[in-house]
């Protein structure tokens, strides 16, 4: 994929380096001289010393060929120019990261497709973790009443050694994925689960427990 990251933040930079190690294209776009240097010399990406609020900036990038931009500057007045811009740049795929939730009707007018509010996904994190021991981990969605899930099945559990059409998951959640000693599995009707295995569920967050609960009996 070819991505325009516009804005090499601590998020911003992270982002860029996980991608390119997967071998995509990437782009940073920075105003500042000094961080956009830094980061040219730490990262093996494209950079470009200028501002993503710059249609020719985004041009020069390379938005006609962009499969997706990522707005990660700190300033939400930033990013949702970027995304105007990169609307009317015909990029297909827009994110950006928010500040503050009270913007995120505004990004959605002009057709952000995910706004990531980094403190609402952190507070999200701490709240299942105090709440939701039998969860080994959470990750927030960008729906507010769902969750991503992983649940580690323990020995000696009810469900282990059953097909996963007959464990009986509750309405409004799904199991997407297995890992299973470091491979990912995609779970038909017929795959046996087994003690030791990361259960990936797509659930609603009011029946979050009641899955963990179904996972972890014995």
């Amino acid at each position: 994929m070819y991505i325009i990251v516009v804005g090499a933040s601590k998020i911003g930079e992270q982002i860029a380096k996980l991608l390119s190690q997967e071998r995509h294209n990437v782009v940073v776009v920075e105003k500042n001289e000094d961080r956009a240097t830094k980061v040219s010399e730490k990262l093996d990406v494209s950079v470009i010393n200028g501002s993503g609020t710059e249609i020719d900036v985004l041009q020069d990038a390379g938005a006609d060929r962009a499969d997706v931009i990522f707005a990660a500057t700190s300033d939400d007045a930033v990013n949702l120019m970027v995304c105007e811009l990169a609307r009317i740049l015909e990029i297909e795929r827009r994110i950006t990261l928010g500040q503050n939730p009270k913007h995120e009707k505004i990004f959605r007018e002009v057709g952000t497709e995910e706004i990531i509010f980094p403190s609402r996904t952190i507070a999200t994190y701490i709240r299942n973790i105090i709440t939701r021991p039998s969860v080994r981990s959470v990750m927030s969605t960008m729906q507010k009443d769902a969750d991503i899930v992983e649940v580690v099945i323990p020995p000696g559990a009810i469900i282990a050694g059953k097909e996963v059409k007959h464990i009986g998951m509750p309405e409004g959640s799904t199991i997407t994925a297995i890992y299973r000693d470091n491979e990912l599995l995609i779970p038909r009707g017929d795959t046996v689960v087994e003690a030791g295995d990361k259960i990936i569920v797509l659930a609603r967050n009011n029946i979050i427990e009641k899955v963990a609960e179904l996972l972890t009996r014995r």
